[in-house]
């Protein structure tokens, strides 16, 4: 009898340690999985700010590292108007988002709507970007949107306003008006020199005139 209650005691010991141990291994991947992201690396957005990149992946609290989804996250920012493409992976205990965003090539001055090579977006937010301030015939507008898609967005940043403005010569022709007070002439086949811009400027100098890139390529002072 004495050696059956020294073999059951043997046998409630190890069980009881079997549920420490197990207790101790729950309670452990509890705490990890409940570790949260400590931070979030944002790449490619210049229209999106990095906290709106942030609330749009709903990353704003910084949840749990283990609990949160890449496709999950790749989704929700897909839901912006601006984004057209994103890239989300983990590292240790961060995020790194990488964003391909929608170029703005204008804004139509009498819609307030911004055109991109996919499309119209109409909200409120800024962004940097020339205001169209005529009518461009309906027969010219692809060509035109196509045009301004070759146009680097930096030097869409400086410019300020494009207008429509033909001539007996060229009935493609459009007038830039720059943010820094010059003035350029293009033809819709030769939106792509205005990307040599600031390299323009560097012969030209601090005086502001009128940039022929239509015929001619020459400058002329106001």
């Amino acid at each position: 009898m004495k050696k059956q209650k020294k073999k059951r005691r043997l046998k409630v010991g190890r069980l009881f340690l079997l549920l420490l141990i197990l207790s101790v291994i729950s309670f452990a991947l509890i705490n990890v999985f409940d570790v949260r992201i400590n931070s979030i690396i944002i790449k490619g957005n210049n229209i999106l700010t990095d906290q709106e990149v942030i609330e749009l992946a709903k990353l704003d609290d910084y949840p749990p590292f283990f609990k949160t989804l890449t496709y999950q996250v790749k989704k929700n920012i897909l839901k912006s108007q601006y984004v057209s493409d994103v890239k989300v992976s983990k590292a240790i205990l961060s995020i790194k988002i990488k964003i391909k965003e929608k170029k703005v090539l204008y804004i139509d001055a009498s819609t307030n709507d911004k055109v991109t090579i996919n499309g119209i977006i109409n909200d409120d937010k800024i962004v940097c970007a020339p205001f169209l301030t005529n009518e461009i015939p309906k027969d010219k507008k692809q060509t035109f949107i196509k045009s301004m898609n070759k146009i680097d967005a930096d030097i869409l940043c400086q410019m300020s306003q494009i207008k429509y403005d033909p001539n007996e010569i060229d009935k493609d022709r459009y007038y830039v008006y720059m943010n820094d007070g010059n003035s350029v002439y293009l033809t819709v086949n030769k939106f792509n020199k205005i990307n040599k811009y600031n390299t323009i400027l560097e012969n030209v100098g601090k005086q502001n005139g009128i940039i022929y890139l239509d015929y001619g390529d020459y400058f002329e002072v106001k």
